[in-house]
């Protein structure tokens, strides 16, 4: 299948361009090392039963799917009688972040809030299209020197990030790719807590 620039150039209306993202967005996830996710619920589920808190943070999008990532692995998976998920979004203090950013630099917001609020045996999802964040790195390193265990979700070749966490899911994609990455890191961020959350005991209805 085509890859994105290839598709839009390739196609001869919206709709051929519609359908074939689609499969395109298809074609990156079962490229996916499904071990690597397994592993990451694992660890997940290990941890909070433990207690410990996991903090995620990215840019842009990726603050976007941090957010939302949020949002399905606390509230959602709530169960009576079963203490709830301490989940964490760094993207969404913004006094904190502009505090930070204006004082010790952009480079710092992550890390700064790893050093105010993490304990050691904690989880950090780190995500990043590119993979060399600067401030999602600094946030990592931080992690790693003061006992988190970081998980890093990343695109295109990997970057710094694919090598540097504890445990990486790399969504490989040609430089081009943001919309397909981002795509995945939230259908990702959705097997993590639907299946954590059915395990716990929840179905979500309405």
């Amino acid at each position: 299948m085509y890859k994105l620039k290839e598709l839009y150039q390739n196609s001869t209306d919206v709709a051929e361009y519609i359908k074939g993202y689609g499969i395109r967005v298809n074609d990156i996830i079962r490229s996916l090392d499904i071990e690597s996710v397994a592993k990451a619920i694992k660890v997940i589920e290990k941890v909070t039963e433990e207690g410990k808190c996991i903090f995620i943070f990215g840019n842009g999008g990726s603050a976007a799917e941090a957010s939302h990532f949020v949002n399905d692995l606390g509230p959602n998976s709530l169960v009576p009688g079963k203490s709830g998920l301490c989940v964490v979004s760094l993207t969404d203090n913004v006094e904190s972040i502009t505090a930070i950013a204006n004082d010790a630099g952009f480079e710092n917001i992550f890390a700064y809030q790893l050093e105010a609020n993490m304990h050691p045996g904690d989880i950090i999802i780190a995500m990043s299209v590119s993979g060399n964040s600067e401030n999602v790195m600094r946030g990592v390193n931080y992690a790693k020197e003061n006992g988190g265990y970081t998980i890093g979700l990343t695109g295109f070749e990997g970057g710094r990030l694919k090598d540097e966490c504890d445990l990486s899911i790399h969504v490989p994609t040609t430089f081009d790719e943001y919309g397909p990455v981002e795509d995945v890191f939230s259908i990702l961020g959705h097997i993590i807590s639907g299946y954590l959350t059915m395990k716990r005991g929840r179905f979500l209805h309405h």
